[in-house]
């Protein structure tokens, strides 16, 4: 008898994981063919050349900021909508990153590869706070200012904003290798280091405002039979809930990191879980809040966040390229670096991704290349540090200087733009178009033409396209008194064009 149950036991457990990996699957086709709806939009633009404009999310900055009614602002409020109603399925059934971070975490289970989570107290407070700087930093702006809000309004491609429908597809879209970068770096490097969905966890602005919503949720998953207590749910949950403990105590999943993917109710064994409507999780779960197993030590929690904050400072924008969730995600990871470090030093023994670096308080000769690596990043977080520190003075006495009247003036915020832009050029990792566009422009107002030539021929080089800087480079030649080489531009390279470089 005793053999027969536990026979039924393991028949309905398989039986379950089976229908676990169907839900998978199907699951995957969904976020498959979202990423076909993407490729057809553009497709679209391509063969149309005009569209809807792109469903980005960030653009609901501009409807907060400036009242412009923009397709990612309609979005962001359905979905709002929707986490309220049903809690936050969008992000687990129709969100491109997600799609990338599982699909780094099963590539990387192929190769035997199980991710470990890091399960810090204060990493989440990252995305939450690049949220308040998105979505509520420009109201207290307004507010602190006196500014009225500019109210409701639409607008269109001419007007430089986020209109509904675009020809310019790609507008606030960042370029290839930066994109790359982006998302090597915040949907595989991330997954491999930090967990599963780490990028959702603790850096997505847009998932920290959606936990908020959901936090008074009426949507959820529930307790509606008999739970033993198996703790599958758990094995199977990839944001790292532990949904055995909170269904035991609260009857239903209280945590705000709940995707809504349904694998919790598909591998339940006992069919125990489902979604359904209910009381809020805010209303269960308040004063009931457990320190997580295996939490990190406030110390540890402390330098991941001040380490996360100092790298968003310096590789955003560097080299006017950087993408806010870039930057993020390599702060995320130079905060992983800075509290593994840590525990060389104070661990007896320590291994991170499957490699010893530490053994019995010695450490490894896979130590020693960690602290190779570690001195590597450290120089070059320094010098991006360095580098980035000239580009904003740059940056700040070039829109000094051009708020300066009089062309041939030598001011001391032009030659301080001088200063701090040339050597950027010069010492940088890479020369940043924007630092040749504003030299170009500084010598300009300096009446410096033939310093400024040089700067103007790179930006026609880089643009080909566009009028403005033919233009420029015409009118800096005139200013040398190379008439027949301005005339010569003016003949081979300004005719129709109607493109300006910024």
């Amino acid at each position: 008898m005793r053999r027969g149950g536990e026979a039924l036991v393991v028949l309905t457990v398989s039986a379950a994981k089976a229908r676990a990996a169907r839900h998978g699957r199907a699951r995957a086709l969904v976020l498959l063919v979202v990423h076909l709806v993407i490729a057809a939009h553009i497709a679209h633009w391509l063969l149309a050349g005009r569209t809807v404009a792109p469903l980005e999310l960030n653009e609901s900055m501009y409807t907060l900021e400036r009242g412009v009614i923009t397709v990612g602002g309609i979005l962001m409020a359905l979905i709002v909508l929707s986490v309220f109603v049903f809690g936050r399925f969008f992000c687990s059934w129709g969100c491109h990153v997600l799609a990338l971070q599982d699909g780094a975490a099963w590539l990387l289970e192929r190769v035997g590869i199980r991710p470990r989570p890091v399960r810090s107290r204060l990493a989440p407070l990252v995305g939450l706070s690049v949220a308040f700087y998105m979505f509520a930093w420009p109201q207290v702006e307004r507010l602190w200012f006196k500014q009225p809000w500019a109210g409701l309004r639409v607008t269109t491609d001419e007007d430089g904003l986020g209109s509904l429908v675009t020809s310019d597809f790609l507008r606030n879209l960042p370029g290839p290798w930066v994109a790359g970068a982006t998302f090597l770096v915040c949907g595989g490097v991330l997954v491999w280091l930090l967990g599963t969905r780490s990028f959702c966890r603790f850096a997505c602005p847009y998932g920290a405002a959606f936990s908020i919503v959901d936090r008074v949720s009426i949507g959820g998953i529930r307790l509606t039979g008999d739970c033993d207590q198996c703790g599958l749910c758990t094995t199977v949950c990839t944001t790292h809930i532990r949904v055995h403990e909170e269904i035991a105590q609260h009857g239903r999943v209280v945590s705000p990191n709940c995707l809504k993917d349904l694998d919790c109710t598909k591998i339940c064994p006992r069919n125990a879980l489902s979604w359904g409507f209910g009381a809020p999780s805010l209303l269960r779960s308040i004063g009931n809040a457990n320190r997580s197993p295996n939490a990190w030590m406030w110390r540890e929690d402390v330098s991941l966040l001040g380490t996360t904050a100092l790298g968003v400072l310096i590789f955003r924008s560097l080299y006017g390229e950087l993408p806010l969730f870039l930057a993020v995600g390599i702060g995320l990871l130079l905060g992983w670096c800075a509290v593994m470090s840590m525990r060389m030093w104070t661990n007896e023994n320590l291994r991170v991704a499957r490699v010893q670096l530490r053994l019995h308080r010695r450490i490894t000769r896979s130590g020693r290349v960690w602290w190779v690596l570690m001195v590597t990043v450290f120089v070059f977080v320094t010098h991006s540090a360095w580098i980035r520190w000239h580009e904003a003075q740059g940056q700040r006495a070039w829109q000094a200087c051009s708020l300066e009247p009089g062309i041939g003036a030598v001011s001391e915020s032009g030659a301080s733009a001088v200063e701090h832009l040339e050597l950027v050029l010069a010492y940088g990792l890479w020369q940043p178009p924007y630092a040749h566009r504003m030299l170009a422009d500084v010598y300009a107002w300096m009446g410096q033409p033939a310093n400024a030539i040089p700067h103007a021929q790179r930006m026609t080089e880089l643009w080909p396209e566009a009028t403005n800087r033919w233009q420029q480079l015409a009118a800096l030649l005139r200013m040398t008194g190379d008439e027949r080489g301005a005339e010569r531009i003016e003949r081979e390279h300004l005719g129709a064009r109607s493109f300006d470089s910024d």
